[in-house]
Formats: C-alpha cells, structure tokens, sequence
C-alpha cells in the first residue's frame, strides 16, 4: 500500500512538472521559417535597426551567445532581435525549451522549416555555409553586415548604443 501511494504522488507530481512546463512554453511563438520569412521579418522592421542570430541548440557558443542576448535584454529594453534556430522542426520543443530557460519568450523566434536546410541559408546568404554562430547586423536603412562566431557582450554593446533610437524631448 505504500508503495502504491509512493508510485501515485510520483505520477502525479510528474503530470504537475509536465503541465508546469507546457505552460512555460506555450509562452513561446516559435514561427517555421521558411523561403519567404525572411522579407517579412524585414518588411515588419521598417526603418528599424535589428540584429538576426542564427543558433542551433547543438552549438555550445550559440548558447553563450544567447546568455549574451539575455543579459543585453535586461540593459537595453528596446533591443530588436530577430533569432532563427537552425535545427530542423522536429527539434521544436528542444528549441523552445532552450529559449526559455534563457528567458527569450518576448523574442522574435523562427525555426528552420524546408526539408533542404541548404536552401534557407543560400536564401539569407549565399556566402554562408552553415557556420554557426552567424549574425547579421541590419542597420535603419537595412543595410547588413555579417558577422561569424559568438556575438561578445561588447560587440552587442556598441552596436546597441550606436544604433538606439533619437531621443525626443
């Protein structure tokens, strides 16, 4: 009999972690990204100033780098960031999970969604061949500049504060 009641309060306190952790997630708007999002993540920036990071949950320095993003979203609350996981849809609920336990819900986040990866990335840059950590930085006038390998807290820095919006008084 205790045994029963053991193995019940550990089902039951597995049911409430689970339910616990979906409605973390569900938190998340994990988008498929696909041959035509990558003008609409653009066109739905109209002169604005962004950065699009391309990560995967696989990359132990795009990890690092998502610290980096954390730590820059608690600094500069208007911080434009557009981040696309590389990994293939079915790693979806890794992808989210990774984002949320780097507390990036508020993120604009896409998820790699063609069966030929290697067309999405010649669609974002037919100079880039999959190396990750990859950035690119997109200016008012959407103007980019590719960057590869981790993103250092210094390098989101600068770029952050030479590219904040005119003050208004």
């Amino acid at each position: 009999m205790i045994l029963k009641t053991k193995k019940l309060a550990l089902v039951t306190l597995l049911f409430i972690s689970l339910g616990w952790v979906a409605s973390v997630n569900a938190n998340i708007n994990l988008k498929p990204f696909t041959t035509g999002s990558l003008d609409q993540i653009i066109n739905a920036r109209s002169q604005q100033p962004f950065i699009m990071v391309l990560w995967s949950i696989d990359c132990p320095p795009c990890l690092k780098e998502l610290a980096h993003i954390q730590t820059m979203q608690a600094q500069f609350s208007n911080i434009n960031i557009v981040l696309i996981s590389t990994d293939p849809s079915e790693y979806y609920s890794s992808v989210v999970q990774a984002l949320s336990d780097f507390h990036l819900e508020q993120v604009d986040s896409w998820i790699f969604a063609d069966s030929l990866p290697e067309r999405l990335r010649y669609m974002i840059d037919p100079n880039w061949y999959g190396e990750l950590p990859r950035a690119y930085f997109y200016d008012s006038a959407h103007q980019r500049r590719a960057h590869s390998g981790i993103l250092t807290k210094a390098r989101l820095e600068q770029w952050l504060i030479n590219n904040q919006p005119a003050q208004t008084e």
